[in-house]
């Protein structure tokens, strides 16, 4: 009996042996059905194995000593040849020959010859991440100082946030060498912005297929084993998941920083973001907390009694502009006024609240000239300026400065939630006035009637209106407002004043 149930077993290993020749790569292909295979194989090996190779822990020595006489006595009677199935060795002999210098130390230590013969073996898996992080170390070379992990660089605030930092950093030679890591499938046209020295490393694009826990083994080995001084992260989720799960070690290497703007909003008007989700869980591993507005650090200090100390206000700057608006006699004694609105057509742009006010305007001298690109219900949104006559769709637009303002009276912004917009701050700085929604930090920037207008509630469209009309009927005041806020730009947002608040944020800069 014992010699069939042997030949079975060789059987169906040879069996599997084939099968595992044929799947094995398909297996390795997901990891999860890679942990299932192995649950399997060792699932069967225990229905199948042979009771005398089980450890002998279970009986006495004495029992198995007896059990074996009787066994070689029977063989010898019935003149039986019972054939040892050969063996190939399931220790390598690397491992046997450690073990014999441990046994040489120390001779309670050896393994027991039932553990040599059944000791599972265990095939490691080839990695997903080997050959993507050896192609990483060489997009991302060596002496870098600074890393910036950024979802992407495209047209908007926060990524040219991004664009400041790098820049000042490099103007003024405090970083070595700068690494900025995309980390979502998607194009970067801003890329070129970016300093010419600067490595720039798509990690979304390039390894999308990798799934989320193998980008962040990806990520968290690259900045562990090339320990930067310092890690930024702006608004990057893999970023933010990389330091809730391994933040404390990579505090021990690198100083982390990261930005926050503002809390986002659900339709139902429940905080969301970043802030939200992760700043409370990895905000005691950050060396600073850096904003472009202040009321929003307020707003985290309140809610999740983060420590004052460690966030810094840092206002972004504005290029200077060759040449503003003039408000002149011919300006002041027109008879139409043509309102500028310049953002994404989304729900946090409340391109809803635009067209409700102009709704509200038909009977009135003005026409509404709208420009950004398309996002969330793009076609609902278009569709509906098409159907208005006093509204006019520009399509998008590569930052403010690139619009001719002159011909444009006031700028219109009705946002629902925001920190310190830069489409604001790029038209101060081109000097046209401005009407705004009084929420998050534009109230650093527009005080009401002295450097632009606030709008309170922000949904309210009658507001607007009333105010574009009383903006109309009194259009002398607006060569003093926008003349306010240019100071107010000047004095707070130029590139001296960014250049020395960064050498001001601790521990950031390679003097």
């Amino acid at each position: 009996m014992n010699y069939i149930f042997r030949v079975i077993y060789a059987a169906v290993l040879y069996v599997y042996r084939g099968m595992k020749y044929f799947f094995r790569p398909l297996v390795h292909i997901h990891p999860r059905i890679y942990r299932f295979a192995l649950t399997l194989r060792e699932a069967v090996k225990e229905l199948i194995r042979p009771p005398e190779i089980s450890p002998p822990a279970i009986f006495p020595e004495s029992q198995i000593q007896e059990a074996a006489k009787k066994e070689s006595l029977f063989s010898e009677k019935e003149n039986i040849c019972v054939a040892e199935p050969e063996k190939s060795p399931r220790i390598p002999a690397w491992l046997m020959e450690e073990w014999r210098d441990i046994h040489a130390v120390e001779p309670q230590l050896f393994p027991e010859k039932w553990l040599i013969e059944t000791i599972p073996t265990y095939h490691v898996p080839i990695s997903r991440i080997a050959e993507p992080y050896l192609e990483l170390c060489g997009l991302y070379g060596e002496d870098v100082s600074h890393v910036f992990l950024v979802p992407w660089l495209v047209k908007g605030g926060a990524d040219l946030v991004v664009i400041n930092y790098v820049q000042s950093l490099t103007i003024q030679h405090l970083a070595r060498h700068i690494a900025v890591i995309s980390t979502l499938n998607v194009d970067s046209p801003w890329k070129e912005r970016l300093p010419e020295q600067t490595r720039f490393i798509e990690l979304g694009k390039r390894y999308h297929w990798l799934w989320p826990e193998e980008q962040e083994k990806l990520l968290i080995r690259l900045l562990v084993q090339n320990r930067p001084k310092i890690i930024h992260n702006i608004n990057s989720d893999l970023g933010y998941r990389v330091f809730v799960k391994y933040g404390k070690a990579l505090q021990g290497m690198s100083k982390l920083y990261a930005s926050s703007f503002c809390l986002d909003m659900t339709e139902e008007g429940k905080y969301a973001g970043y802030p939200v989700w992760y700043l409370p869980e990895c905000f005691d591993i950050l060396e600073a907390l850096l904003s472009e507005n202040r009321i929003h650090l307020e707003i985290l200090e309140e809610l999740y009694a983060f420590d004052r100390e460690k966030m810094y206000v840092h206002y972004q700057p504005v290029a200077p502009v060759p040449k503003r608006k003039q408000f002149d006699e011919r300006y002041l004694n027109k008879e139409t006024f043509n309102i500028l609105w310049a953002g994404r057509l989304d729900r946090q742009k409340r391109p809803d609240i635009l067209i409700r006010i102009a709704e509200k305007c038909k009977a009135l001298p003005f026409r509404f000239h709208v420009y950004g690109s398309t996002v969330l219900d793009a076609d609902l949104y278009t569709k509906r300026f098409e159907e208005l006559e006093n509204i006019s769709y520009h399509g998008q637009f590569d930052g403010l400065p690139s619009v001719d303002v002159n011909y444009y009276d006031i700028f219109l912004y009705t946002s629902q939630w925001d920190g310190m917009p830069n489409v604001l701050l790029e038209a101060v700085s081109l000097g046209l006035p401005v009407i705004a929604s009084d929420v998050g930090g534009i109230r650093e920037l527009i005080v009401h009637e002295k450097t632009g207008f606030l709008i309170t509630p922000y949904t309210d469209a009658d507001v607007y209106a009333d105010c574009l009309r009383y903006i109309f009927e009194n259009r002398s005041m607006l060569a003093e407002i926008a003349d306010n806020a240019f100071q107010l730009l000047a004095e707070r947002h130029s590139w001296g004043v960014f250049n020395e608040n960064i050498k001001k944020i601790p521990h950031y800069c390679v003097f």
